[in-house]
């Protein structure tokens, strides 16, 4: 299993967007050799940004959906806590780590276009786009 991250769930959706060709590349190759799975934080991000649920639905129906629990959301909170962005970079949010964290607690590689705090969870395997 893969874990798919909102930022390439974003890209993917509109095709207008400038990592949308790269994203879709990368869910392809990636679908190819591995089921792909979505957390039910990204959903909730995605929600947020103005999607129904039955839009959201359609559109995530060949991914497996991955609930946050609450080791991963520890690990979150205690990774979150310890992040000290440089100045030139932009602030990280919280549900980053939480995505970050469920892809530590199920031992799975976890496909971002988001390369900030990586370095908090040195036991997961990040994947990007080509």
């Amino acid at each position: 299993m893969i874990l798919v991250d909102t930022s390439i769930l974003v890209a993917w959706l509109d095709s207008d967007h400038p990592d949308h060709q790269a994203s879709s590349k990368a869910l392809d190759a990636c679908a190819a050799n591995d089921e792909l799975a979505v957390s039910s934080v990204s959903f909730a991000e995605l929600a947020a940004g103005g999607r129904t649920r039955e839009a959201l639905e359609q559109d995530l129906q060949g991914f497996r959906k991955v609930e946050l629990d609450f080791d991963a959301a520890f690990h979150a909170g205690r990774a979150f806590s310890q992040y000290r962005p440089r100045k030139q970079e932009r602030l990280s949010v919280l549900p980053d780590f939480f995505i970050r964290a469920q892809a530590a607690a199920l031992g799975v590689p976890h496909l971002t276009n988001d390369r900030r705090g990586l370095t908090l969870f040195p036991e997961v395997d990040f994947l990007f786009p080509q």
